[in-house]
């Protein structure tokens, strides 16, 4: 084989191989962006009275509703999605439930952090 091609072969493996490796990365990089800031979406709560758990119960309910909808994968089933789809999901009602920042709401989410922060 021709030292020159041979050379031209090396070099263009070695630029794949890194540009594969950027590739991965900045995969990585967005899927973590995704993990750290979940979508939002609205919830409306006027209607409610948050400050009595019957009020706090209907706007969790909501929460967990558009926590799932924004987090939905379009129908994914393998094992990694639905891992971060439960991820996202989590974040999402934690920050909703943070934000409304009410103790009746938080009392409804006793495993997350934020229910031992706000108490």
């Amino acid at each position: 084989m021709n030292t020159s091609f041979r050379n031209t072969l090396h070099a263009a493996s070695f630029f794949l191989c890194g540009a594969l490796s950027l590739s991965a990365l900045q995969a990585t990089a967005l899927q973590a962006t995704r993990a750290d800031d979940p979508p939002t979406q609205r919830v409306n709560y006027a209607d409610l009275d948050i400050s009595k758990p019957a009020g706090a119960k209907v706007l969790y309910s909501r929460i967990v509703n558009a926590a799932k909808h924004v987090c939905d994968v379009n129908g994914y089933k393998d094992l990694a999605a639905m891992h971060r789809v439960q991820v996202c999901t989590d974040r999402a009602i934690d920050n909703a439930v943070r934000d409304v920042d009410s103790p009746a709401l938080s009392a409804l989410r006793p495993g997350s952090a934020t229910h031992f922060a706000g108490n």
